[in-house]
């Protein structure tokens, strides 16, 4: 399937989407103690990127040929830099991180005017279902698809995950009403709920990613309001030493951008951006 019919072909099932911003509270955990539970967190942040930078360092959808890289590399000279502290405390057991030279700005404007309606995660399970992703999409790493699962698999890697940074961003004022993004608590979604898929659209020759079935007992949640000196920080990929498979749970957050059923028509349309960062765990 492909991003722009992803949503057309799920069933829709009536889904209680809970307030993220309580449930920080209600736990009372520090961000890296939330993050690490939940596999998603909410951070401030301020960024010097501007509106055109986030234009100009948008990866463009590249069904047929190899990834097309924006001539800009301001995402890695600015903004990779603003938020390798905040990885840093995220994940202290984080060695080498990936810092890719453009991420992928939705909204009108730009090339990807579209959403990602559909409940989805982009990487499947294991580091073999990285084939096509692992490189040309978003991690940007160096060598061929065998050095990186011979890096995944060696005795002195402890994992590999890749983290997304999402946030609204100029020329949106914000702050976003009427599609936010809703995110699962990974704890709640049973690895035999995951559906394998092929996606086509971004990457040659399609990309290994995950549907999931509805399941009474997910728990989703979304964070009201976000505004451009937010960032929610989520996984979208996680393999450990250790995680033999098939699994049994998974680490990884499913999510959807969602109409939010109390926005109007006047609501400001949401521009955003995700960056995707590889991270090598020691």
């Amino acid at each position: 399937m492909t991003v722009k019919n992803m949503r057309k072909q799920q069933a829709n099932h009536p889904v209680d989407v809970a307030d993220a911003r309580k449930k920080e509270v209600e736990e009372g955990l520090s961000k890296h103690d939330f993050f690490e539970k939940y596999g998603f967190v909410l951070l401030k942040h301020q960024s010097k990127m501007t509106a055109e930078d986030w234009l100009a360092g948008s990866t463009k959808p590249s069904p047929e040929t190899s990834s097309s890289k924006p001539s800009s590399s301001k995402v890695r000279d600015i903004y990779a830099k603003e938020i390798e502290p905040l990885i840093r405390e995220l994940l202290p057991k984080a060695s080498e991180i990936s810092f890719p030279s453009f991420a992928l700005r939705r909204g009108p404007g730009g090339p990807n005017p579209f959403y990602g309606f559909g409940v989805h995660q982009d990487y499947g399970l294991y580091p073999e279902d990285m084939k096509t992703t692992y490189k040309t999409a978003y991690a940007d790493l160096e060598g061929s698809f065998e050095d990186f699962l011979e890096r995944c698999y060696h005795e002195d890697t402890a994992g590999f995950s890749i983290i997304n940074f999402w946030r609204p961003v100029p020329p949106m004022v914000g702050p976003v009403k009427s599609t936010p993004l809703a995110v699962c608590d990974p704890s709640t979604v049973k690895v035999e709920d995951c559906v394998p898929i092929e996606m086509y659209g971004f990457v040659p020759g399609g990309q290994r990613s995950l549907l999931l079935r509805q399941n009474a007992d997910q728990k989703w949640y979304y964070y009201p309001d976000m505004t451009t000196d937010e960032v929610l920080v989520f996984r979208q990929f996680h393999y450990e030493r250790g995680m033999q498979a098939p699994y049994h749970r998974i680490k990884t957050v499913f999510h959807t951008a969602f109409k939010h059923p109390g926005s109007s028509f006047q609501d400001e349309a949401r521009s955003s951006s995700e960056y995707r960062l590889g991270v090598w765990l020691k």
